[in-house]
């Protein structure tokens, strides 16, 4: 099963915003995207973004999810 993340560089936390099931993405912990949201100390600066990306995706998954903080579990 493949997994859609959200993923904020400065803090290196990340939450699963999508699993793919066969060929469609269907939207998961949707309860906890507005508070991950809302919880990016630096969501004002101009400079501010997430990184999305896919599990799938081994540069991706090395890069920010191996070493990374799963917010649902912090």
């Amino acid at each position: 099963m493949n997994r859609k993340y959200l993923v904020d560089p400065a803090t290196r936390e990340y939450l699963c915003v999508a699993l793919k099931k066969g060929k469609d993405w269907v939207p998961n912990n949707q309860n906890f995207l507005q508070g991950f949201m809302d919880s990016r100390p630096s969501q004002h600066n101009d400079d501010f973004e997430l990184v999305s990306g896919e599990f799938s995706d081994n540069s991706f998954y090395e890069k920010w999810i191996r070493n990374g903080t799963n917010y649902v579990i912090k």
